[in-house]
């Protein structure tokens, strides 16, 4: 998959030719699954292409959704451009107090592998949103996940890995 993401790069998202590969690679091994989930912001629209039965999944959702019911501001936090435009359409909806907000530089420290100096730029990017008023925020791709651990229980970001478990959990 990284290669895909890659190409989603180059291409300023995920294009209509991108999402059919990606439709088809998920077609042939969804049989030998009881569900995919597909954890990559810039990635998951493809999962809507499926009826739900097929339970193809993106995490983003169920984060977004997560965020939804929480009461008052909250903020979607973005490493990587290539998933503002996907993570907004799905976090930013009418009736909601969520604001979409890109890490700046983060996802250049990822991708050169500078993972310390990555997870210090969101930390800090949620405390900033903390401080600005936020009551929830939401750590927009699955990479970013360890920096909930840095805040105490009450003050947790919210992440995707932690809702698709239970997801999948669910599906027994």
């Amino acid at each position: 998959m990284p290669a895909l993401l890659a190409e989603a790069e180059e291409r300023g998202g995920m294009d209509s030719d991108l999402r059919l590969r990606m439709a088809r690679l998920i077609e042939g091994v969804l049989p030998q699954f009881d569900a995919i989930l597909i954890t990559c912001s810039t990635l998951a629209p493809v999962a809507d292409d499926f009826p739900v039965q097929e339970r193809v999944m993106r995490t983003d959702r169920m984060l977004a959704e997560a965020l939804h019911r929480q009461a008052g501001p909250a903020v979607a936090l973005c490493a990587a451009e290539s998933t503002v435009a996907a993570t907004r359409a799905l976090f930013c909806q009418p009736g909601t107090q969520v604001n979409t907000e890109l890490v700046a530089g983060a996802w250049d420290a990822f991708k050169a592998g500078n993972t310390t100096r990555y997870f210090d730029l969101i930390a800090a990017a949620t405390e900033r949103a903390y401080q600005q008023g936020a009551v929830a925020v939401a750590l927009a791709q699955s990479s970013m996940t360890p920096v909930a651990q840095r805040f105490p229980a009450a003050q947790r970001p919210l992440t995707g890995p932690d809702l698709a478990l239970q997801a999948c959990y669910d599906l027994r």
